[in-house]
């Protein structure tokens, strides 16, 4: 059954594909953007179906009234995917903290105070569930349930620059989570809550203009590419973008809120690791030039059996899948730039 859905973050890299795959199956999309140009953005990468489109410009998605007059007592479900990203900002309270957990909150109020919201799917991280600095932790094993005890506080002083990038967008991510947890335990709304915690997120990227590549997808082509020597930029717990989709699409009608206010889910790929990503593209793609060596440390795990039996995963992407799409892409677009491999 077709739903109307209203979408935060629609224009990124996870957002376009659950744009996507929504409107292949059907429902009607409410996007929110932050500036009007982009309409006609998501206007032309959708041209097919524009009968399902249509749009709010939203400048600040921490604005409760904005996101409540989008709704419209016609939305019956929120796909919650915006979120600051690391890297943006220097003040941990003003550029990561506040914009994430502001955002959230407002899009719970607004779904509070509307009629007709069912169901709001809120696209969080496994970094939510993990201690700060747990990704450095060799085969930490991920569960739902965690964040409550994890400790992290909004006055935490972090290292300045790139060095405190990583550390003030997982505590954000925990903290925002947390924010989340306790608001729904404060108003325990009419609507169910479905949150979704993906590891990292690679794949084909249809909001890439240029050969170079954006977020996770740009850490592995530097992970690969780095001079002789250098160690990956982030641990190789990978889950494919189509992946992530289609956890958000089936969010949309499994059972939730009868045991629990949240229902957390774990989003991630088979376990690997740099061994078999090496490997793989060593002998697949010799035309990219692999610097990064061993040894490596073991990735954390995540335990995704629940995601697998409540949502009908029956297979993820698998470590191959996942790389070969980053990098056909990176080889078609140079290839469209006139430029070499690599």
């Amino acid at each position: 059954m077709s739903s109307r859905i209203f979408i935060t973050g629609g224009t990124g890299f996870i957002g376009s594909q659950v744009v996507a795959d929504s409107l292949k199956a059907g429902h009607q999309l409410r996007i929110s953007v932050r500036r009007e140009a982009q309409v006609q953005e998501v206007k032309n990468r959708f041209a097919q179906y524009a009968s399902q489109l249509d749009f709010a410009v939203i400048p600040d998605i921490g604005n409760t009234e904005a996101i409540q007059a989008a709704l419209s007592n016609d939305v019956d479900a929120i796909f919650h995917l915006a979120s600051p990203m690391p890297g943006k900002g220097e003040d941990f309270k003003t550029e990561y903290l506040q914009p994430a957990v502001q955002g959230t909150e407002a899009i719970l109020n607004a779904a509070a105070n509307s009629p007709v919201v069912k169901r709001v799917v809120i696209m969080s991280s496994i970094l939510a569930l993990m201690p700060l600095g747990g990704m450095s932790i060799p085969g930490l094993e991920v569960k739902a349930g965690t964040n409550p005890a994890l400790a992290v506080d909004a006055e935490m002083s972090f290292p300045s620059g790139p060095a405190g990038y990583g550390a003030k967008y997982s505590a954000s991510k925990i903290l925002a989570h947390r924010a989340t947890l306790e608001w729904m335990q404060v108003h325990q709304p009419r609507f169910s809550l479905v949150t979704l915690h993906p590891t990292f997120v690679l794949g084909r990227d249809m909001t890439q203009p240029t050969s170079t590549p954006n977020g996770i997808n740009g850490f592995l082509m530097t992970t690969l590419t780095n001079p002789p020597g250098g160690k990956p930029a982030v641990p190789a717990s990978m889950v494919d973008v189509r992946d992530v989709s289609l956890t958000v699409l089936r969010s949309l009608d499994v059972e939730a809120g009868k045991e629990e206010l949240v229902t957390e889910y774990l989003v991630a790929g088979d376990p690997t690791s740099y061994d078999d990503v090496v490997s793989f593209v060593k002998k697949a793609y010799p035309e990219i030039p692999v610097n990064v060596e061993g040894p490596y440390d073991k990735p954390f795990t995540s335990d995704t059996s629940r995601t697998e039996k409540d949502l009908g995963i029956m297979r993820w992407h698998s470590t191959e899948e996942i790389v070969s799409s980053v990098l056909d892409q990176q080889l078609e677009i140079r290839r469209g730039e006139g430029k070499g491999a690599l």
